[in-house]
């Protein structure tokens, strides 16, 4: 009787044991930065490798639809152009044209309908820096450079319903963070997300990436939904991408009038 107990303790000790091993493996395995380096890094590989990194320019047109507390709206059409550390972005046409302008020099706004150029409020511009912060693109070539950031690989993760992702958190020296899955299959990303600082307070920002296509080497989500607290806030349909546009400088001055608005 009493051995059967010493081999019953010892049993338990053992599992205790081997329980103990298995989760400070998993801790550390989910926490290895290496790991969250590789996922970065074969995501970039399926991109494009070298010519996705080269790209540094570009222009994208679509639609846009914005949504009203979960209502959709119109579509609009849109034109997107990214420099670094700077972006344009025109949607509508004619009387309804509306054009948004960040860059280092002047953050301003053209409104067809009121014949009106004026500069962007603080509060646009700490958005617009916040969106650009986060930005896949930016996430990933950062994550992949290690400048300024620490990543922590999560592992498996369930990106939203019934879809399942390898998941990456990146984080900046400046206390910002965001997630990104990547597709365990084709090591593209499926989604990030992040706390966005709105108006109205802190909310939780979340975009999917979905229909990938080839442009000259280099796979380009063509389908990208926007969402804020679980909610959809934006949808954007790409009909052309040109990943290797030569953008002049002028495009994102400041017009001294609107008769010089383009």
């Amino acid at each position: 009787m009493v051995q059967g107990r010493k081999r019953l303790a010892y049993w338990l000790l053992a599992s205790v044991m081997l329980i103990t091993s298995v989760a400070s493996a998993q801790e550390q395995d989910e926490n290895d930065p290496a790991r969250a380096l590789a996922l970065v890094r074969a995501a970039i590989k399926a991109r494009g490798g070298d010519a996705y990194l080269k790209v540094r320019m570009t222009v994208t047109r679509g639609q846009y639809t914005g949504y009203d507390k979960g209502v959709s709206g119109d579509p609009i059409t849109f034109v997107d152009y990214i420099a670094p550390n700077r972006e344009r972005v025109e949607y509508g046409k004619g009387d309804t044209k509306i054009i948004q302008t960040n860059s280092e020099g002047a953050n301003w706004i053209y409104d067809a309908r009121s014949k009106q150029i004026k500069d962007q409020t603080d509060e646009q511009v700490k958005e617009f820096k916040q969106g650009a912060h986060f930005d896949l693109d930016n996430l990933l070539r950062v994550a992949n450079a290690g400048q300024g950031v620490k990543l922590v690989y999560l592992g498996r993760r369930e990106a939203w319903r019934s879809t399942f992702s390898e998941a990456v958190r990146v984080e900046f020296d400046d206390g910002g963070q965001a997630t990104i899955h990547f597709n365990p299959r084709d090591h593209l990303p499926l989604s990030i997300e992040y706390k966005a600082l709105t108006a109205e307070g802190e909310a939780m920002s979340e975009t999917r990436y979905n229909r990938w296509v080839d442009f000259g080497g280099v796979l380009f989500p063509t389908i990208v939904d926007f969402y804020r607290n679980g909610k959809p806030s934006g949808h954007a349909n790409f009909d052309e991408v040109n990943l290797n546009a030569n953008l002049a400088d002028k495009l994102f001055a400041k017009p001294a009038s609107i008769k010089e608005v383009k």
